[in-house]
């Protein structure tokens, strides 16, 4: 039997991960990610807009430590530097 987890960022039930986030959450920090390395001090309205995803959602990622926020840019935290 499984293990399973309640996504840190959504809240839905899942197969336990080491980021515990879902897989739809996964996904969204995998695109976001990619924005991110490629066009560092990206502000967070534009992410969102570009992206679809929530200015809460992109927040809950820094909050949880996947990013750092400063001055409303966004950049990607060392120790997640690995997908």
């Amino acid at each position: 039997m499984a293990n399973y987890q309640i996504c840190d960022f959504c809240g839905e039930l899942s197969e336990r991960t080491s980021k515990n986030m879902c897989p739809s959450c996964e996904k969204m920090y995998r695109k976001l990610r990619s924005i991110v390395e490629a066009n560092p001090d990206t502000m967070v309205l534009d992410l969102s807009n570009q992206t679809g995803i929530s200015v809460s959602r992109i927040v809950s990622f820094a909050n949880k430590g996947f990013f750092i926020m400063t001055e409303g840019t966004i950049e990607i935290r060392k120790q997640h530097l690995r997908p």
